[in-house]
């Protein structure tokens, strides 16, 4: 189960340390898959893997972070693609950096599609997920806060936070119950147009 993008020739002893990493992975979820979250230990992932229990925490510190190993480096990358061009208005840079980390979870497919089917059989794991988007609008809302300090400023990004989040919510939502197979770069672009024509009532 592949998550990363090769970006460069890895030496000997990094390329080890990935086929580790993704050896846990893919026994991870074949084991969640078969057995359930719940009822899969990480001993016998670390078996599965062909490594020791002692290795498999070296590189999965917890359970859930076998489930979510791209958690922190998604939260980072999207931070960047933010601030990817000073130039753009708040709201612009969001939409940028949405739809740019759309079109990488394509790339993703796969174990992002096991990955839903685990995380909506699990409600620990919903529920975990649901804290970490937090952290995804929290850098939304600094974002478009542009360093205003005032109350208006701050409600005004809350809610334009909050709506972005809907938009990422429902894009997602549709495209991985759909297995991954529509464009979900085209998805978000067309719930931020249903965002920004508004609702007539």
């Amino acid at each position: 189960m592949n998550t990363e993008t090769d970006a460069a020739p890895l030496g000997r002893r990094e390329r080890r340390k990935r086929a580790t990493r993704e050896a846990l992975l893919d026994a991870a979820f074949a084991l969640f898959a078969e057995r359930g979250y719940h009822e899969t230990t990480v001993d016998e992932i670390a078996d599965a893997a062909g490594v020791s229990r002692r290795t498999a925490f070296r590189y999965f510190p917890t359970k859930h972070s076998l489930v979510f190993p791209e958690r922190e480096r998604r939260l980072e990358r999207f931070k960047e693609l933010l601030h990817d061009d000073p130039k753009l208005r708040p709201y612009q840079a969001l939409r940028h950096a949405v739809l740019a980390l759309a079109v990488e979870y394509q790339e993703e497919r796969g174990y992002l599609v096991a990955q839903d089917a685990l995380v909506q059989a699990t409600p620990e794991l919903a529920g975990l997920e649901l804290r970490m988007d937090r952290d995804f609008e929290e850098a939304m809302v600094e974002r478009l806060r542009d360093g205003g300090r005032s109350r208006a400023a701050a409600r005004r990004a809350r809610v334009l936070g909050a709506a972005v989040m809907g938009v990422i919510r429902a894009s997602l939502r549709e495209w991985l119950d759909g297995g991954g197979k529509a464009d979900l770069a085209g998805l978000g672009e067309e719930a931020f147009r249903v965002l920004e024509e508004g609702v007539s009532v």
